[in-house]
């Protein structure tokens, strides 16, 4: 999360533009659907929501742990942080904001576990969620957090299970308001994960183990990917992606690296690392009006 800040910040630096004057629609998914809830529903800057994010101890609150024995959350019999205390957090951050309150238009997947589907909430959607349950639920991760209930009832998961890059859902939803513009999209991420797996120990595995070492991590992983090169066919030059595996940098890619202050400011500086070496084709990009914005986990 903190690295797709920093990148928008670095934007924001050069540009003189805040994020949100910047971009006439933003999406995104997971920690990407947080930004997007942050960011609109405060009509900040990137710059305003990481100073907000680090002076209030914004992660620390969502990311309190489980009352289970350290044992079991190893094991992961239960989800590892607690939900009441992120919903009550965002709550505190977003108000009594609604979906159709906000003044650009946003994007942002979450899973509705009643209904098995994917569910795409957008400023015209019914019903008209408040900001922060949306927020609650886009970043509720199996295992991490316990599922959300809505206002309708039904219970939701992050959408990143799905949709863990809606680029090219943003481009499309852009188009229905935006026909005769050169729609425009910047995705950023928050850095890919790298596993090393034995393939001879491999041959003896079965789905615990698979499990364990993070096969559902890995098909995620291929599947941003994958959606990533199709979007980029698409769209060509209109569609700019900016992600690297995050041990290029040293960077723990677990999520309990988030709460640690010296990853934080870690992350940080490899947001501004991703600006510095992507600043020609950023500026090359943003030549032309752009409309969209993306970030995705």
């Amino acid at each position: 999360m903190l690295i797709q800040l920093s990148v928008l910040a670095c934007l924001e630096e050069d540009t003189g533009i805040s994020t949100y004057d910047l971009f006439d629609m933003i999406a995104g998914s997971s920690s990407g659907g947080l930004i997007t809830c942050l960011i609109l529903g405060h009509s900040m800057s990137a710059q305003q929501i990481i100073q907000m994010i680090l002076q209030e101890k914004l992660l620390g609150k969502m990311m309190t742990k489980s009352w289970a024995s350290p044992l079991l959350n190893k094991l992961q019999i239960r989800p590892k942080y607690k939900g009441n205390t992120k919903s009550l957090t965002l709550r505190n951050v977003l108000g009594n904001l609604r979906l159709s309150s906000l003044s650009k238009r946003l994007l942002i997947p979450c899973f509705n576990l009643n209904q098995d589907c994917l569910e795409i909430f957008t400023n015209d959607y019914q019903p008209n969620f408040l900001l922060s349950e949306i927020a609650d639920a886009c970043t509720a991760a199996p295992s991490y957090y316990p599922p959300v209930q809505l206002e309708d009832g039904n219970w939701y998961i992050d959408g990143g299970i799905g949709m863990n890059n809606p680029g090219l859902s943003a481009y499309l939803h852009a188009k229905q308001y935006w026909n005769n513009c050169d729609i425009k999209v910047l995705s950023v991420g928050s850095g890919w994960r790298s596993f090393a797996i034995n393939g001879t120990q491999a041959c003896g595995y079965g789905g615990l183990q698979w499990s364990a070492k993070g096969i559902a991590s890995i098909m995620l992983r291929e599947k941003m990917q994958a959606n990533a090169r199709v979007t980029e066919e698409m769209l060509g030059n209109r569609v700019l992606y900016i992600n690297q595996y995050l041990k290029t940098y040293d960077m723990p890619d677990h999520m309990d690296s988030a709460n640690d202050p010296v990853f934080q400011q870690k992350a940080l500086v490899i947001g501004q690392h991703w600006y510095t070496q992507h600043r020609k084709q950023i500026q090359q990009w943003i030549q032309n009006p752009s409309i969209d914005y993306d970030s995705h986990e």
